[in-house]
């Protein structure tokens, strides 16, 4: 190789010296070493040139070695040696790709803004769709999005001729090498790129969601496509590489997007989120341009008059938007909560970001989101504090409880929700739960009792989404909540819990007078199949027909196109509309037999809609024409049909099969444990029928059981005591512990009773153990046994339990009477005022004002005047209003809290007064029980002593109590809880001056 090197060199040295003789040594730098053995241009003219040639000939032989070992590459070493070296000199700019242009000037603004559409269930069940078609991917659901906050607007970013430039960082010798390297070894590409002319696409502020949403671009799991950037996520994976505005809102993107692929992007979201200043809008508008250079220099570390030399490397940091910081921290979570292995420091800064007391409710808010996603909530710093609202004095900000509650959805939506519950009937769900408490915030049940309606349903549907054991008591609670809309969202959400007593009760909801209370039902009703919809098809509101086309589409099943077939000739054009959409992903031969009924029998738009699904489907729509004649339109689907041979005879099979029952293949096992039971009762013990039925009872399963206790329950005749002592006790350890609550030592009767209890905080005790329980407790005189009992039946209101509570008013110790009195307040049924109405003449003062404030929750007015006698003789019965004149001053306070909850005149004119009192306490109260009377004609009373009030707890009273009285869509607009306690006052008086002018005021009617 030397040799040939000396032949070359030959040729070519002299035609460089010739040049310039110093041209070896100026072209690189040679070592010290190197210099001290060269010499001076002066002492090279005075040597020979057989000297300077062997000079020459020696250094140039060891470069171009050294430059031959390296490259690997010996042929073309020569030829590129003046490219290399002018490679090195001329500093090289990285260019935005001329596909990406438009993208780019795109993104190089800031504009992330919340989406306030956004909730937990939607983004979660999206996640889910993902999964399984990654084509129906969108971007709306996302609590933050990118683009134009003005809907309206459309803003067309110019494309400017000159490629932007992203950075002037110097390329690096082996890096152009490679890509040298990479160019040649794909020639036939590059040509194409080069000749064909690249039209850059123009982007507006509204048009990102339809680039994310277009099927024509390849995906970004192509290798292609992250080489040449057109497919979705290829075109952000390849600007997140530019250290700028764009670079970093296309790494959020993309983590938003695409989180289980953008692991490399966290570095870049840690530097948006924690390292960039925020922008505050009071610089920006000022004096924008000199303000925000300052701040990129002290962001750099850097001031004005100092010296940048030394920071010319590091990159600088604009302030951005708290929006774009807040998605920035949205993406980091969703990375995380994909990744396999979540980086330990990135989430140390996350959570002792939370525990800084300086940041904003909006940055805690979204941190307690974001984290909820891969850390339980129990374990997220200060979540705990924020749901605590023990405390009235101290709550709060109503924006952080529900930043909280949103975590707790969040957590339980990725990691218990089970989409079974919103798809399949609920009954085939598991009856199991895997509630674990130490997840969930210590203060986790006080939600329920939150003044924010919202707070209220978030806590409901949280309940029923992780199986909590007391979900049904929870979401019955919650169905005589003073809001409807927490009303309407119980209902709805009993559809997932999958339990037979969630059904009855649904069933009973949908025929509530509300409209809006029968829509959450056919809700509710949706995961149980189309036979529980059947009864709301000929609902008289289109609000009801339209939910229930919905939930009929969600299921593609014979019964459900039947039951979509009346639908699609419904007087409403949106409720044909939706049985049309709602079949888009229906097999053909279900869809297809509707699509024909909807043009031959839909109006314009649905004949319209069915036509363009129908050609999908099959490729060809015949001679039908939407504008014809309902005649013409019958011959031509029938000629479609034979020319197609499309499924016609659906609708016959189905009409004759009829909606069965999803349960129906259940029945079989229900004749034969009811024929076994038959047995039990109507043989002898020593029978070998009565032996062979024991047998086959004792085998079932425990979901079985409650078909035999069921049985039991409803039996009229006398049931041998084997029953009770010896099948059940196999069956359920239940009946063993009620067997020892009969025994005649009370250790062994308390220890039964603690079991009991300790049984029904998982589930509750069924109707046949509480009506056992009933005899048993009927002779028992010791007070602890009858507290533990009376809590085992606490959570549970049928009519059993309310029938050993009427024992319990009844003993003859006064703190039993007191635990049936709570039992009754806590239900508040009307049919239990009756049985309190005796208590009310009890001896015992505190019996009496434990079932004042029961009836009072009643909601029953028999109890204002009491139980008339016919016969004059006889004194009237015990009544609120005979209380009025008590000794006591408590129980007359109580006797008047409880008829104004009743609407009774002279009770509430009687709380007027004493609103007036001279004393601070009986005023304060007084105001306390006009608020949660609920009785709307204490609204003015109520301004009108805020109007005069100077003391500052009981205006701060006044106001709540307000609240309470006045739905929030009725409430003052310029209304704020951090303006002052008179000026809120004032408020209040303009508003009902307003108000009271308008003779139909629905708000000021009364109950």
């Amino acid at each position: 190789m030397l040799f040939c090197h000396f032949l070359i060199f030959d040729r070519i040295l002299p035609s460089i010296l010739s040049v310039s003789p110093t041209i070896s040594f100026s072209v690189f730098t040679p070592t010290p070493q190197m210099q001290s053995g060269l010499h001076s241009r002066n002492c090279l003219s005075e040597r020979p040139v057989t000297h300077q040639r062997l000079y020459a000939y020696l250094i140039l032989t060891g470069l171009l070695s050294c430059c031959a070992l390296l490259s690997g590459c010996q042929k073309n070493l020569l030829r590129n040696v003046q490219q290399t070296y002018a490679s090195i000199l001329k500093k090289e700019t990285k260019q935005v790709p001329k596909e990406l242009e438009g993208l780019h000037t795109y993104l190089s603004q800031d504009l992330w803004f919340q989406n306030h559409h956004w909730s937990a269930f939607k983004e979660w069940k999206t996640r889910l769709d993902q999964a399984s078609d990654p084509l129906n991917s969108s971007i709306d659901v996302h609590r933050w999005m990118f683009g134009s906050l003005e809907k309206q607007k459309v803003i067309v970013e110019p494309i400017k001729k000159d490629t932007p430039v992203a950075s002037q960082e110097t390329v690096d010798l082996s890096s152009q090498e490679k890509n040298k390297t990479t160019q040649n070894s794909q020639p036939e590409p590059n040509q194409l790129r080069e000749k064909e002319s690249v039209q850059p696409e123009h982007w507006s502020v509204n048009t990102l969601q339809d680039f994310f949403t277009r099927t024509s671009f390849q995906s970004s799991t192509n290798e292609t496509a992250s080489v040449l950037p057109q497919g979705k996520f290829a075109a952000l994976k390849a600007l997140s590489e530019w250290n700028s505005l764009a670079g970093w809102n296309a790494a959020i993107l993309w983590g938003t997007l695409e989180p289980a692929t953008a692991l490399t992007t966290l570095p870049i979201l840690e530097k948006v989120a924690f390292d960039a200043p925020t922008r505050k809008p009071k610089l920006t508008q000022n004096n924008p341009d000199k303000k925000i250079l300052n701040l990129e220099r002290m962001a750099e570390g850097t001031s004005p008059n100092q010296k940048t030399g030394k920071n010319k490397s590091k990159p600088e940091l604009p302030p951005l938007s708290p929006a774009m910081k807040h998605a920035a921290i949205n993406a980091i979570c969703l990375v995380l909560s994909e990744a396999d292995a979540i980086p330990f420091k990135t989430k140390n800064r996350l959570t002792q970001l939370l525990q800084r007391p300086d940041i904003s409710i909006k940055l805690r808010g979204e941190l307690y989101r974001g984290l909820a996603r891969f850390v339980p909530p129990a374990e997220i710093p200060t979540l705990n504090q924020a749901l605590d609202i023990s405390d009235n004095k101290t709550l709060p900000p109503k924006n952080l409880r529900r930043s909280a509650m949103d975590a707790c959805l969040i957590h339980g939506l990725w990691f218990y929700a089970k989409q079974d519950q919103f798809l399949h009937p609920g009954y085939s769900l598991e009856k199991s739960s895997d509630f674990k408490t130490t997840v969930w915030p210590e203060n986790m049940m006080q939600v329920r009792w939150d003044s924010d309606p919202t707070m209220r349903w978030h806590f409901g549907f949280w309940a029923a989404l992780v199986q909590h054991p007391d979900a049904i008591t929870i979401l019955m609670s919650q169905l005589r909540d003073a809001d409807l809309k927490v009303q309407n969202k119980a209902i709805e959400f009993m559809g997932i819990l999958g339990t037979e007593t969630a059904l009855e009760l649904l069933k009973q909801q949908s025929k509530r007078q509300h409209e809006s209370s029968r829509v959450s039902a056919a809700l509710g009703l949706t995961p149980w199949g189309a036979h529980y919809l059947e009864p709301l098809i000929n609902d008289k509101s289109s609000s009801v027909r339209l939910t229930v086309a919905k939930g009929l589409g969600q299921t593609d099943s014979p019964e459900a196109a039947l039951l979509l077939r009346s639908l699609i000739r419904d007087r409403n054009s949106e409720v044909q509309l939706a049985v049309v959409q709602s079949i888009s992903n229906w097999p053909d031969e279900l869809a297809i037999p509707l699509l024909l009924e909807g043009i031959q029998e839909g109006v314009y738009k649905t004949r319209r809609d069915s036509v363009l699904q129908l050609t999908d489907r099959i490729g060809s729509s015949g001679a039908i024409s939407i504008e014809a004649p309902r005649a013409e339109r019958i011959v031509a689907v029938r000629e479609l049909m034979q020319t197609e041979r499309l499924p016609g005879g659906l609708w016959d099979q189905l009409i004759k099969q009829g909606l069965q029952d999803p349960r129906e293949n259940d029945k079989r096992r229900l004749a034969e444990i009811q024929s076994y039971f038959q047995d039990i009762l109507n043989y002898p013990r020593q029978s070998a029928e009565y032996h062979q039925a024991y047998q086959e009872l004792l085998s079932i399963s425990a979901e079985e059981l409650s078909i035999l206790e069921k049985l039991v329950l409803e039996t009229s005749i006398q049931i041998p005591n084997e029953v009770y002592h010896d099948l059940l006790p196999q069956l359920n350890p239940r009946y063993a512990a009620l067997n020892q609550l009969a025994s005649v030592h009370l250790s062994d009767r308390r220890k039964a009773a603690q079991q009991l209890l300790q049984s029904s905080q998982h589930v509750s005790l069924s109707p046949i153990i509480v009506k056992r329980l009933r005899k048993i407790m009927a002779q028992e005189q010791d007070r602890l046994v009858w507290r533990i009992v009376m809590s085992s039946i606490a959570k549970d209101n049928y009519e059993e339990a309310a029938q050993l509570a009427l024992l319990a008013i009844n003993h003859n110790w006064p703190d039993i009477r007191i635990l049936g009195c709570e039992y009754f307040g806590t239900y508040g049924l009307p049919q239990y005022a009756i049985w309190l109405l005796p208590l009310l003449n009890d001896k015992n003062e505190s019996v009496q004002l434990a079932a004042i404030n029961a009836i009072g929750q009643c909601h029953n007015p028999i109890a204002i005047t009491g139980i008339q006698n016919s016969s004059a003789e006889l004194d009237s019965g015990p009544s609120l209003r005979s209380l009025l004149t008590h000794s006591n001053q408590r129980i007359r306070f109580q006797t008047v809290a409880a008829l104004s909850r009743l609407g009774d005149v002279q009770g509430m004119q009687e709380l007027v007064r004493l609103s007036n009192n001279t004393l601070n306490s009986i005023r304060t109260d007084a105001i306390q029980e006009m608020g949660n009377s609920g009785q709307t004609r204490f609204v003015e009373p109520l301004i009108q002593l805020a109007w005069t009030e100077r003391n500052h707890i009981i205006m701060k009273e006044i106001l709540i109590s307000l609240k309470k009285l006045v739905p929030p869509s009725e409430q003052p607009a310029d209304l704020s809880s951090s303006i002052k306690h008179s000026e809120q006052a004032e408020i209040w008086m303009n508003w009902w001056q307003s108000h009271h002018s308008q003779s139909a005021s629905r708000l000021f009617t009364g109950r």
